[in-house]
C-alpha cells in the first residue's frame, strides 16, 4: 500500500452516494457515472493490491493479499477525503480477499463476502446524532459480536472488522446493482462507437522509439493508430497539443493489443488524455508500463504486467486480470470530459431504485456571470446526424429435423406343429431278466492277541547329601593404632526463639565453632520443611517466529517485505519471505535448533525515504538462536 495520509475534504467527484446507487450519463463525459471510480469493471477482476479512487466491479473479486482503496499518492494533485455516504467499494458478486480490505469509503456487495480480520472502513462524521446507530444498522453482521460498534475517531468513524468480515448487502440498502452495471455496459459502448466514428484531426510522425501526436485544435485533437491485425503498441506515446486541449487516441488492434513499451502520454496532460481501444478484446500489458490518461475498453479484458505498472486516469473495463505477486496499481488522475461526439446511440432506460434513505437534492450548477456585455453568439450549423446503423438482418429459420423413419413391425412367431392324427402307438417294454444272487464274502481272519507288556524299571533312590561345614568366626578387627579416641560431643546450647519472618529464608550452613574436629555434628531436623519456589509457566512457543509492524519512523504507511534466513554452512539461505501491509502481523513456523536472521525493509515497489525504519513488535521467539537486521 504505497500512500501518504489524505486529507480531511470530501471530494464529491470520488464514488457514489450509497443511498442512490443508479446509473447516470453526463454530457461530453465518455465514462459518465463512472468518471466517479478509478477502476470501473464490468465483469470480474482479481489481484490487484491498491487504487488511489473509487474501485467498481460488476463481477467478482478475488486477492490472496489486501487491498486497499481511496489512499492517494502525495504528489497527486486530486483531493480524496472523508465522507459520511460515498461508496468507494462496489462488488456485483463474490467478494474474497485473503487479507484486510482497507477503504477510504462505505464498501457494498451484492453477493457472498469474505475479507481478512483487521479490514476497516473510514467514515466522515456528518456531526447528526443518529450517524452512529446508523451505522450499526448498516453494517451489522450476521455472527458478529453483540457488543460491536463503529468507533468515533472525531472526524471520522472506523468500522472494525475485527469478530466477523462487515459489508452493506445491496439488499440492504435496495441498490439494484445488476441494473446499475448493465446501464453503464450500454452508456460506455455507446460513448466508444461514437468516438469511433469522429474524423482524426491531428497528424501522426513517428521515429525509431515513439509516436509524436501533434494537433492544433484548442478544444479537441482526435489522432488514430491503426496497427491492426497484430496490434503491436511498440511505441510510446508523445503530445503535442495546445495547453487545454483534449487529446483522444482511436487504437484500432484487432483482437489482440500488446503494450511493449515503457511510457505512454505525459503526466501533464493525464486529465485530458483518452484512449480508446475500438475493437480490442484483450489488452496485454507485456511490459511494465506507465499509461497516463484514462482507458476507454469497455469490451476488453485488461491483462496486467506480472511485475508491476500503472494506469493514472480513469479505467472502465469489461474484466481486469494480473499475476497474484504483481504490484500493479490504478492512480486517480480523473478525466475531464467536455467531449464533442455529436449525439450518442440510444441508452436503454436506465432502471431506477427506490431508495431507503431520502438523498439530498442535486444543487443547480452556477451559471457564469458575465463581467462585460457580450455579443450574441453566431447561429451554429446543425451537426450532421451520425449515420444510422442498419438493423441486423433476420437470422435464418432453424432447419426442421425429419420425421424419425417408423419402426419395422415385429415378425409373428410361426404356429406350433401339431401331432398326425393319430398319434403312433408306443412298443412295449421287454421283460427284464431275473439278477443274479450276490456273491458271499468270505469270513474276515481273527486278529492275533497283543502280549502282556513288561513291567518299568524302578529308580535308584537319591544319595543324602553330606551336611555343609559351618563358616569359620572372623575375628574382631584390632583397633587402629594410630586413630584416637574422639572426644565426647559438647553439649549444644539451646537456640533461642526465632523471629517471625515475611518469608521464609533458606537456612544457611551453621560456621564452626572452633578448631574443626573430624567427626560428625548432629545437624538439627527442621520442624518445616522449606516449599520449592514454583516455576513460571513458558510463555514461549517452541519452533514460531511472530511479530507484528506496528508503524514506520516516517509516519507513513508502507508495504513491507518480511525476510526469514537460516545460517547453514556460514551462508545465509531463505526461509519464508512474505509482503504484509501497514499494521500487519507475521508467521513463521520453523525448528527449535538452528540461526535464524529476520529481515524487514519497505517493499521496493513502495515509495520510502531514508528515515523509514519500520517498528516492530516480537510475540514470540521460539528458537534457539535469532538475529534480527
Amino acid at each position: 500500500m504505497d500512500n501518504t495520509m489524505y486529507d480531511t475534504q470530501d471530494n464529491s467527484i470520488v464514488g457514489i452516494p450509497y443511498q442512490n446507487i443508479n446509473w447516470r450519463d453526463i454530457d461530453g463525459q465518455p465514462f459518465g457515472q463512472a468518471s466517479a471510480f478509478n477502476m470501473f469493471v464490468l465483469g470480474d477482476a482479481n489481484n490487484i493490491v491498491d487504487v488511489e479512487g473509487a474501485v467498481a466491479i460488476g463481477g467478482s473479486f478475488y486477492s490472496p493479499r489486501g487491498f486497499s482503496v481511496g489512499f492517494q499518492r502525495g504528489n497527486n494533485p486530486t483531493s480524496i477525503g472523508f465522507s459520511p455516504d460515498l461508496a468507494r467499494f462496489i462488488t456485483g458478486n463474490v467478494t474474497s480477499t485473503k487479507g484486510p480490505l482497507v477503504v477510504i469509503g462505505h464498501a457494498i456487495s451484492n453477493g457472498s463476502f469474505q475479507a481478512g480480520l483487521g479490514s476497516t472502513y473510514y467514515i466522515g462524521n456528518d456531526d447528526s446524532d443518529g450517524q452512529m446507530d446508523q451505522l450499526k444498522q448498516l453494517y451489522q453482521a450476521r455472527g458478529g459480536s453483540p457488543y460491536w460498534t463503529p468507533s468515533d475517531k472525531g472526524e471520522y468513524y472506523l468500522i472494525p472488522s475485527y469478530d466477523v468480515p462487515r459489508v452493506i448487502p445491496a439488499s440492504r440498502i435496495s441498490a439494484d446493482l445488476p441494473a446499475f452495471f448493465q446501464n453503464a455496459r450500454t452508456s460506455l459502448v455507446n460513448y466508444r462507437n461514437c468516438i469511433s466514428q469522429l474524423a482524426s484531426n491531428g497528424t501522426i510522425t513517428s521515429n525509431s522509439h515513439e509516436w509524436i501526436l501533434t494537433g492544433t485544435d484548442p478544444t479537441q485533437n482526435i489522432f488514430t493508430i491503426d496497427v491492426s491485425p497484430n496490434g503491436l503498441i511498440n511505441k510510446g506515446i508523445r503530445f503535442n497539443v495546445p495547453r487545454g486541449s483534449l487529446a483522444i487516441v482511436r487504437l484500432k488492434t484487432g483482437p489482440h493489443a500488446h503494450l511493449q513499451y515503457g511510457v505512454y502520454g505525459d503526466k501533464s496532460m493525464a486529465n485530458h488524455t483518452l484512449y480508446v481501444f475500438e475493437d480490442a478484446t484483450n489488452i496485454h500489458m507485456e511490459k511494465s508500463s506507465d499509461i497516463w490518461g484514462s482507458i476507454l475498453a469497455p469490451q476488453a479484458m485488461f491483462h496486467g504486467h506480472p511485475t508491476g505498472g500503472h494506469v493514472s486516469g480513469n479505467a472502465a473495463l469489461g474484466g481486469f486480470a494480473v499475476n497474484p505477486n504483481s504490484g500493479f496499481e490504478f492512480h486517480f488522475y480523473p478525466f475531464v470530459g467536455g467531449v464533442i461526439c455529436g449525439e450518442t446511440l440510444p441508452v436503454e432506460e436506465v432502471i431506477e431504485t427506490p431508495s431507503p434513505v431520502p438523498s439530498p437534492p442535486e444543487m443547480p450548477m452556477p451559471t457564469p456571470v458575465p463581467t462585460q456585455p457580450t455579443q450574441p453568439c453566431p447561429t451554429c450549423p446543425e451537426p450532421e446526424p451520425c449515420p444510422v446503423q442498419l438493423p441486423c438482418p433476420e437470422p435464418a429459420p432453424c432447419p426442421v429435423a425429419p420425421p424419425c423413419p417408423e419402426p419395422p413391425p415385429c415378425p409373428v412367431a410361426p404356429p406350433c406343429p401339431t401331432c398326425p392324427e393319430p398319434c403312433p402307438v408306443a412298443a412295449p417294454c421287454p421283460t427284464c431278466p431275473e439278477p443274479e444272487p450276490c456273491p458271499v464274502a468270505p469270513p474276515c481272519p481273527t486278529c492275533p492277541t497283543c502280549p502282556e507288556p513288561e513291567p518299568c524299571p524302578v529308580a535308584a533312590p537319591c544319595p543324602t547329601c553330606p551336611e555343609p561345614a559351618p563358616c569359620p568366626t572372623c575375628p574382631e578387627p584390632a583397633p587402629c593404632p594410630m586413630c584416637p579416641e574422639p572426644p565426647p560431643c559438647p553439649t549444644c546450647p539451646e537456640c533461642p526463639a526465632c523471629p517471625v519472618c515475611p518469608e521464609q529464608k533458606e537456612e544457611t550452613q551453621r560456621e564452626p565453632m572452633g578448631i574443626p574436629i573430624p567427626f560428625p555434628v548432629p545437624i538439627p531436623i527442621r520442624s518445616k520443611p522449606i516449599e520449592c519456589p514454583k516455576c513460571e509457566e513458558c510463555l514461549v512457543t517452541a519452533g514460531m517466529i511472530t511479530g507484528c509492524i506496528c508503524g514506520c519512523e516516517c509516519h507513513r504507511s508502507h508495504e513491507w517485505d518480511v525476510m526469514l534466513y537460516q545460517m547453514l554452512d556460514g551462508k545465509k539461505v531463505m526461509v519464508s519471505c512474505s509482503t504484509i501491509c501497514h499494521m500487519e502481523c507475521f508467521e513463521f513456523k520453523v525448528s527449535y535448533e538452528g540461526t535464524y536472521i529476520l529481515k524487514i525493509c519497505p517493499a521496493k515497489r513502495t515509495f520510502f525515504s531514508p528515515a523509514c525504519r519500520p517498528k516492530v513488535k516480537l510475540t514470540n521467539i521460539g528458537v534457539a538462536n535469532f538475529i534480527i537486521e
